[in-house]
């Protein structure tokens, strides 16, 4: 690799390179986090759903809109 190519393509070659780092540290990262001997504690998180929590919104009905009433207007007399 030349440094002209190096300077032109700066955005791919550092993509690479970081995705090379990555495939290095994620895998390492992962199995030192799973060397300790504990068991994995799962929280006791209730299996009941309401309405609001599954994501289903019920829409209110309606109330009855009051119905315009005609108001009279004072008519000019000529």
């Amino acid at each position: 690799m030349s440094w002209a190519f190096l300077r032109r393509e700066w955005g791919a070659v550092t993509f690479v390179l970081t995705v090379i780092v990555g495939l290095i540290v994620v895998p390492l990262a992962l199995y030192f986090e799973h060397l300790t001997p504990n068991a994995v504690v799962v929280p006791n998180v209730p299996t009941t759903s309401s309405p609001r929590a599954s994501g289903v919104h019920t829409s209110p009905t309606p109330s009855p809109s009051p119905s315009a009433k005609p108001t009279a207007s004072p008519s000019k007399k000529p």
